[in-house]
């Protein structure tokens, strides 16, 4: 999807709700088809100007087929109180217990729970598959210096409709390095750099990536760099390539860009 421009948010018609979460209401809009409304909770502190930004970067036509890209701005008595954006394709979604849901990533991390019987989870191939995925994303993000910052179980999606496929949904987190963010991003729980508290730059952005990989690889939510680096029975199961790379990726400023981890994956 293109950018939509600014809108005005007694113009548009919401037809469903579709998530309630810590920044937000999202919604479906009856129109254009398959766009969502991600209205801000009034606490919530938006720079337009960020968010502008954001729209226009030239990541948003590299990435357009894995990431919901915010495509306009909405405005109400002068204040941008959200944002538009296209939904998750529907081969991210699945049925579970008989409810749709969005297949999240933290269904690859977790051992299968009775409620996700009915779910097909990936081969070993496959989730080399999907870790691939993830890593040319950011590869792509990174190329024009576009941070992430938080990485979340709950913003990144995953397929294997068609093969492995990923994408990345509540993107007005990411902000150009050195700039602001639009929005305030969380720092997910589990997920944070160690070396502490500091701006979000790519090198934090590429320890979450190290992170994200490892989880992808050895099906563990909790497993970090460090952790790999002193069990041989991890690095075993990973091989030399994949265990040298978690083991910089403990160490500030030496932590490997998306394509170290893609040549060591192929």
């Amino acid at each position: 999807m293109g950018p939509l421009g600014d809108a005005q948010l007694t113009d548009l018609a919401a037809a469903a709700t579709v998530a309630e979460g810590g920044q937000g209401t999202v919604f479906r809009l009856a129109r254009p088809a398959g766009t969502l409304l991600k209205l801000y909770h009034r606490e919530v502190a938006v720079l337009a100007g960020e968010l502008a930004r954001l729209i226009d970067l030239p990541a948003r036509e590299t990435v357009a087929t894995r990431t919901a890209w915010p495509s306009g701005r909405v405005f109400h008595r002068g204040r941008c109180v959200g944002l538009l954006m296209p939904a998750a394709p529907d081969r991210f979604t699945t049925t579970i217990a008989g409810r749709p849901r969005l297949l999240e990533l933290q269904f690859l991390l977790y051992p299968r729970r009775a409620m996700w019987a009915e779910l097909a989870l990936p081969t070993e191939d496959e989730r080399r598959g999907l870790a691939a995925g993830y890593l040319e994303l950011f590869r792509e993000l990174h190329h024009h210096d576009v941070v992430l910052g938080d990485v979340s179980m709950r913003n990144l999606l995953w397929t294997l409709s068609g093969g492995p496929g990923v994408f990345a949904i509540d993107c007005d987190g990411f902000r150009v390095a050195g700039r602001p963010p639009a929005v305030r991003p969380a720092d997910t729980a589990g997920w944070a750099d160690p070396a502490g508290p500091r701006e979000l730059t790519l090198d934090t952005d590429r320890y979450k990536l190290a992170l994200l990989t490892l989880r992808i690889l050895l099906g563990n939510h909790r497993v970090t760099p460090e952790e790999v680096r002193g069990k041989p029975l991890l690095r075993g199961r990973l091989g030399p390539a994949l265990s040298l790379l978690a083991a910089r990726a403990a160490e500030p400023g030496r932590r490997p860009a998306a394509e170290c981890w893609l040549a060591a994956l192929s």
